[in-house]
């Protein structure tokens, strides 16, 4: 089986020959890429994909990963509508909440459904294309309030420019781009992004140097590898900053988090701290519709400040706890919002993320937009809000999938190549 397939050198972008499904195909990427919403925020790109339906759902026979992702996403659903239901009797409850949250674990599978149907239509470079186009088309809506790198563009652009880079699977241009964006984020005080950046850049290079030398890896140590490389990366960055590489002002900010609580990663996300008193308090969930009570908010609050926080704010008062519930950690909200099948999915979601990226690099396969993904991938799981995560998750759950359900297909139909159409046959890209 050949993961690594390229579109012939002649062939462009421009000289294929596009039909009305591959143009429509294209569209749906853009569209969902795009994040438009309906009313209670319901994106726009996944309830596409849920009406799509008839033409996705074979896709997911050979991708046993995502049949336990889109059976728990629907039971996750569920249960958060039964929670809200159950504890409705003591709390206060928002139905409006329910719908938004239900909208969140049901838009994502449509979005992973549709995109899993274009690239079997367009193949995988194409998807993670236009995806990505949609994200740069979407930071025209973001103009009009205050504009930064770090919160308007870096995204968006990193996705479509990494994109275009890993058409061809070459080396140089890959690095290249992922360089120069990391130095535009590390002076736009854009400290997450810069470093998943910096991750990319040398797994690329530990990737280039196994293929130059003929290193095969075995699957712990690529595992191990990676783990390695993030957490050097990490404490390298923090330096930097510590020593003002990265600007003055983000050195103040890095360095008052530090001196709050002891810790980067709680001074900088003391949600984790509100997070885990939450759960503790309620480890079977909450519900998607419930209100936090009194004693839910005092728990959380006094966590956070047994950290060196101050809660006692109108972020923590009214983002966090005045509309539901969040905790601004896509693991923390599924698991509160709808329970153990919320957690379950994210299990799942990071075995596919983890998978996927450990099978292309084994096979010297991976690209610097699939190591991206991957990071940005788990750090959204931690630390980002559910919606938030959800920007780029499903192109993510695409590209790190393909190798894993390559995997599944061959091991199920015991032949050494994939037949035709199937995830493994993707022009390669991504």
């Amino acid at each position: 089986m050949n993961t690594r397939a390229v579109l012939p050198s002649s062939t462009t972008f421009l000289q294929k020959k596009w039909t009305a499904e591959s143009v429509v195909a294209m569209l749906v990427c853009v569209v969902i890429g795009l994040r438009l919403t309906l009313p209670f925020n319901v994106p726009v790109g996944g309830a596409l994909g849920l009406l799509l339906i008839p033409l996705w759902l074979p896709l997911l026979r050979r991708a046993r990963l995502f049949v336990a992702l889109a059976a728990l996403l629907v039971v996750a659903a569920a249960a958060g509508m039964l929670l809200t239901w159950w504890m409705a009797a003591e709390r206060v409850s928002l139905p409006s909440a329910v719908i938004e949250r239900s909208a969140v674990a049901l838009g994502l599978l449509g979005a992973v459904g549709a995109l899993l149907w274009a690239r079997t239509i367009v193949g995988l470079s194409t998807v993670a294309i236009t995806y990505g186009a949609g994200m740069a088309l979407g930071i025209a809506g973001d103009l009009g309030g205050n504009v930064s790198w770090r919160f308007t563009f870096s995204i968006p652009l990193t996705i479509l420019l990494l994109a275009l880079a890993a058409r061809r699977d070459r080396f140089v241009p890959q690095l290249v781009v992922v360089i120069l964006l990391a130095a535009i984020g590390a002076v736009n005080d854009a400290r997450s992004n810069t470093a998943m950046l910096m991750l990319a850049a040398v797994v690329l290079i530990w990737q280039r140097i196994g293929r130059a030398t003929g290193t095969t890896r075995r699957r712990a140590g690529n595992i191990v590898g990676v783990i390695l490389f993030g957490v050097a990366v990490f404490f390298l960055a923090q330096a930097a900053i510590l020593e003002g590489f990265f600007g003055e002002a983000t050195k103040d900010r890095t360095q008052a988090q530090i001196d709050e609580s002891g810790s980067l990663l709680l001074g900088g996300r003391p949600e984790i701290a509100a997070s885990e008193a939450l759960i503790r308090l309620h480890p079977l969930g909450l519900g998607s519709g419930i209100v936090a009570s009194r004693a839910d908010i005092t728990a959380a609050k006094s966590s956070m400040a047994a950290i060196g926080y101050d809660p006692h704010n109108n972020y923590v008062d009214r983002f966090m706890f005045g509309g539901g519930i969040e905790v601004h950690s896509m693991l923390g909200d599924f698991w509160l919002w709808f329970g153990l099948p919320g957690l379950m999915a994210c299990a799942v979601i990071a075995a596919i993320a983890g998978l996927g990226l450990e099978r292309a690099l084994r096979e010297g396969a991976c690209t610097a937009l699939a190591i991206y993904l991957a990071t940005r991938l788990l750090w959204d799981l931690a630390f980002s809000p559910a919606v938030s995560a959800m920007k780029t998750l499903p192109l993510a759950l695409v590209v790190l999938a393909v190798p894993v359900a390559a995997v599944i297909a061959q091991r199920s139909s015991g032949r050494q190549d994939a037949p035709p159409g199937d995830l493994a046959g993707d022009q390669r890209g991504t």
